[in-house]
C-alpha cells in the first residue's frame, strides 16, 4: 500500500512513513481488518468517522487512507490552539486518533490543573491521561469525557513513534 499512502500523505508532519507506522499498528496492513469496537480497514476508522471524512466503503484502501488522513489533519487543526509546537502536536494527534479528541483535551486540562505542561506529551499530558482511569480524576470537574483506559493510548503513541523512527532509519 506504499504507493497509496504516498499519494494521500501530503503534509510533511504526517508523511507516508508515519502513516505506514499507524497502518501497521491499526491493521497490520489488512484492508479487511475489523476491531471489536467496529472500526474498519487499514486505518481502523469507525463507520461514522469514515462517512464524515468522505468514505462510504472503509474496506476500500484508498477511501480508508484518505478519510483517515483527513481525520488526522482535522485533529491537528483542532489541537493547534492548545499545542502550538507542530512536532510536539503530532504526539497529541496520534493519541487523539486512538482515544478521541475529548479524552486528550481532558488530559490537557488535568495536566494544567496539576501544574504540568499541557503543551508537552511526555511526562505531562501523557501522565495526566493515565489518571483518567481513576474515579478521583475522571470525576474531576475539568474532565468532560469521563473514564478512559489510557494505558492503551500511551502504548499506542509510543509504538507508532518508535516504529516510525525505525522505519526512517531503515530507509536511510
Amino acid at each position: 500500500y506504499e504507493h497509496l499512502i504516498k499519494r494521500v500523505a501530503v503534509d510533511p508532519r504526517y508523511d507516508w512513513v508515519l502513516i505506514s507506522s499507524m497502518v501497521y499498528q491499526e491493521s497490520h496492513f489488512n484492508p479487511s481488518a475489523r476491531s471489536w469496537a467496529g472500526a474498519l480497514g487499514l486505518l481502523q476508522l469507525m463507520p461514522e468517522t469514515g462517512v464524515r471524512f468522505g468514505a462510504d466503503d472503509l474496506s476500500d484502501p484508498i477511501q480508508n487512507l484518505s478519510a483517515g488522513y483527513d481525520y488526522l489533519i482535522w485533529l491537528d487543526k483542532r489541537l493547534a490552539i492548545n499545542v502550538p509546537n507542530p512536532k510536539e502536536r503530532v504526539k497529541f494527534v496520534i493519541a487523539a486518533y486512538n482515544v478521541g479528541l475529548g479524552h486528550v483535551m481532558d488530559a490537557i486540562r488535568l495536566a494544567q490543573k496539576f501544574g504540568k505542561n499541557g503543551q508537552v506529551w511526555s511526562g505531562n499530558v501523557e501522565t495526566a491521561i493515565l489518571l483518567k482511569s481513576n474515579p478521583a480524576y475522571y470525576s474531576d470537574p475539568v474532565v468532560k469525557h469521563g473514564f478512559c483506559r489510557a494505558t492503551e493510548t500511551v502504548a499506542y503513541v509510543k509504538s507508532v513513534l518508535d516504529r516510525y523512527h525505525n522505519y526512517c532509519k531503515a530507509l536511510l
